[in-house]
């Protein structure tokens, strides 16, 4: 419709996220069908039944259906973060599953009741632990809902989708699971069952060997105290190697770097050069980058927009602003960041231009972040500020992992300052403003006439002096000057001119002028900046004057780091008490609550191993995995006290909860964690960003299961009495 009313003006899509956003969508649904398939696989070779995985497959419809049924109504749209939760959910959605299958099938097959009797049974036997389960995992999800700030901004369509994703799991795995069992498990072929046979053979060997594993590492601890001591000394060695030595190796940052496709390119010419000379910078950098990657969009400014009131980002017609973007990281060789380090290479060559960043953007976490690092000087006086920027930007370019240094403005713009001697001017019959409005309709044009164009307005016509006399100051004082007798006298007669720098944009905030010093990275770790930064930076003073902030990446993980922490300590306490409501013991409690620690360990060294940082993300998985980790802690434990009160001993009791329900502890942890693979590897366009959240679950909740199945048997019987009345 506009194209049509201008006929005239040419439009062009300079800069779009759509095409980033429909591929993101259809690679997410993509994700979430390889996790399906991964779940699948790991299920069955646990259970050797394709009746049973038959029920997971028909059950992971239902429970999605529901989810989206749910979300519709609660007003959650789709996107990358809705879709992660949606495939997390379906790690969830097997544990409930599975464990109530599972259960069902031993009472079928072990205990050799008939199928109706299996079922309600089973699903009777198994629904306090899984609903304990479930609640736990929702309660530890529910302090991010109003944990605020950032996390609870990014976060809060996560986590909402993940709760109605449970919800709709819980109720599916007690009503669906057994009425398809009930009709699924009786199916007898001769095809079917010899397959399963075979099948079964093999992953029974295999699941007698880790039981019978698990069994005798817990056996070796309970009869000798040396072996016992051993396995916690290598337990507490493992926890303070991973929390004091991964953990800071790691890294932190805000948000994991993303190739969203995005360079944004940042040049500061000499603020001196004519607009064609910044328009010939602009050529040279636009042809290099057409030679650089398969580009999709590219767009050019030069210097702000004419009577535009900017807020912090104003700039002259030295600076130059440059957005490309490159086809997905699908459709083309390198990434994001192997580009920018050759544009960077390759533009530092051409000339006139004083400062150059080349950064990835469209993945910033907060749009009022500008740079990586920020470091915001103010001060009252003027030159103190420029020197105390000076020596930041020297420490900043000596930090490790900063690609590039710039500053918001520099005392390098030239100016002339013009001294009139007021009595010589008088004596000629000129005053100030006579010459001054000479002189600028000489250097800056006077409009002398106008041409009439058809069906436009009129263009102006400007004469002014050549640049040659206008640029060098000697000859700027041979400029003349009209007197009202009308002679001609030389500038350099009425006044004297003095060549001066200053800055092409003056910052203030309240009643001080500031100073910003940006520091951009490619994948470095912003606490690993920050610390190398603050080594450069030691010893050095600043004047009285100035003060110093840190305002970018590290000002807001802080922040928002210290919500996350909070919103750990919370869900950590909220579960304490629920378990109290469920077990009617702090003994108990205490114990189930001791397998959330153990995580620690598996998540630190998955993070190492896949190169990521600990970050919002990472954070958002712990909390995840705190509420999933204690179900397995509640299988166990759970059992062993029903045997206890069946008249079973404490230590036969718990030794026979290891032997029942290790296949579905590990089933489900290994379920969840191949369900998870795709966020974890960021397999999707966009799932990059959530993926230290995969990474911890998957690398906390294997680790926690293996250290869960050992530990808490032993603490359980060395804490636990003989005797117990159970509720």
């Amino acid at each position: 419709k506009i194209k049509a009313q201008y006929p005239g003006l040419c439009f062009e899509i300079t800069d779009t996220q759509k095409d980033t956003i429909v591929r993101s969508t259809d690679n997410m649904f993509e994700s979430l069908r390889d996790a399906i398939l991964m779940s699948t696989f790991v299920v069955f070779l646990f259970l050797a039944s394709f009746r049973q995985v038959l029920v997971v497959l028909v059950t992971i419809p239902l429970v999605y259906a529901s989810t989206v049924a749910l979300m519709w109504l609660a007003g959650i749209e789709f996107n990358v973060v809705t879709l992660t939760g949606i495939i997390l959910a379906l790690g969830l959605l097997l544990d409930d599953a599975v464990v109530v299958m599972e259960n069902i099938e031993r009472h079928y097959r072990e205990l050799g009741s008939g199928i109706h009797k299996a079922v309600m049974e089973g699903t009777k036997e198994i629904m306090f632990a899984d609903l304990s389960g479930t609640i736990t995992t929702m309660i530890a999800l529910a302090p991010i809902l109003f944990v605020g700030g950032y996390p609870q901004t990014v976060f809060r369509p996560l986590t909402s989708t993940l709760l109605l994703a449970l919800t709709a799991s819980y109720i599916i795995s007690i009503t669906a699971v057994p009425l398809l069992s009930l009709r699924i498990l009786t199916l007898n072929h001769p095809l079917l069952l010899r397959l399963e046979g075979f099948f079964h053979r093999i992953t029974g060997r295999a699941n007698e060997a880790i039981q019978s594993f698990f069994a005798g590492m817990v056996k070796a601890a309970l009869n000798s105290r040396p072996v016992a001591f051993i396995y916690f000394v290598i337990l507490l060695v493992l926890f303070v190697v991973s929390v004091r030595g991964v953990m800071p190796t790691v890294g932190r940052e805000l948000m994991p770097p993303m190739d969203t496709g995005g360079i944004r390119i940042s040049i500061t010419a000499d603020p001196n050069l004519p607009i064609a000379a910044s328009r010939e910078i602009v050529r040279k950098v636009n042809k290099i980058i057409g030679e650089n990657g398969e580009l999709d969009y590219l767009s050019s400014a030069i210097g702000s927009e004419a009577g535009v009131l900017s807020i912090g980002s104003g700039s002259g017609i030295d600076h130059i602003a440059i957005t490309a973007t490159y086809v997905n990281r699908y459709e083309r060789k390198e990434s994001i960041w192997d580009i920018e380090h050759r544009l960077r290479m390759q533009l530092a060559e051409i000339g006139n231009i004083k400062r150059l960043d080349v950064v990835d953007y469209g993945a910033t976490a907060l749009a009022s972040i500008r740079a990586n690092v920020d470091v915001m000087l103010s001060s009252p006086d003027f030159s103190d500020l420029v020197r105390a920027g000076d020596l930041v930007e020297k420490a900043l370019y000596k930090t490790r992992g900063v690609v590039s240094v710039s500053r918001t403005w520099n005392i390098d713009k030239t100016v002339y300052n013009l001294d009139i001697n007021r009595e010589r001017a008088a004596f000629y019959g000129l005053k100030n403003p006579d010459i001054t409005s000479q002189l600028q309709a000489l250097l800056r044009g006077a409009l002398v006439a106008t041409f009439p164009a058809a069906n436009s307005i009129d263009f102006g016509v400007r004469v002014w002096l050549p640049d040659a006399q206008r640029d060098r100051l000697e000859l700027l004082s041979t400029i003349l000057i009209d007197t009202p007798k009308g002679e001609k006298i030389p500038l350099g007669a009425l006044a004297t001119i003095t060549r001066a720098f200053e800055p092409g944009v003056i910052n203030r905030e309240g009643l001080n002028y500031t100073l910003n010093i940006y520091g951009y990275r490619e994948k470095a770790a912003i606490s690993h900046i920050m610390d190398d930064f603050e080594q450069a930076f030691k010893g050095t003073v600043l004047p009285p004057s100035v003060s110093m902030e840190q305002v970018g990446d590290i000002k807001e993980f802080k922040n928002s780091a210290g919500r996350m922490v909070s919103a750990i300590g919370f869900a950590v306490i909220l579960i304490f008490f629920t378990l109290i409501t469920f077990f009617d013991s702090v003994k108990i409690s205490l114990m189930i609550i001791l397998s959330i620690p153990l995580t620690i360990i598996g998540a630190a060294w998955t993070l190492l191993l896949l190169n990521y940082h600990v970050s919002m993300p990472a954070m958002m998985g712990f909390i995840l995995l705190s509420g999933i980790i204690v179900n397995n802690a509640i299988l166990l434990i759970h059992f062993a006290r029903e045997k206890m009160a069946e008249g079973m001993g404490k230590r036969e009791a718990m030794l026979e909860s290891i032997r029942i329900r290790t296949r579905p502890v590990l089933m489900t942890a290994f379920a969840v964690a191949a369900g998870m693979l795709p966020v974890a590897l960021g397999s999707a366009i966009g799932l990059e960003r959530l993926a230290p959240l995969g990474a911890v679950a998957i690398g906390g909740l294997l680790a926690g299961t293996l250290l869960t199945l050992l530990f808490i048997p032993l603490i359980f019987i060395w804490t636990t009495r003989e005797s117990m009345e159970i509720h």
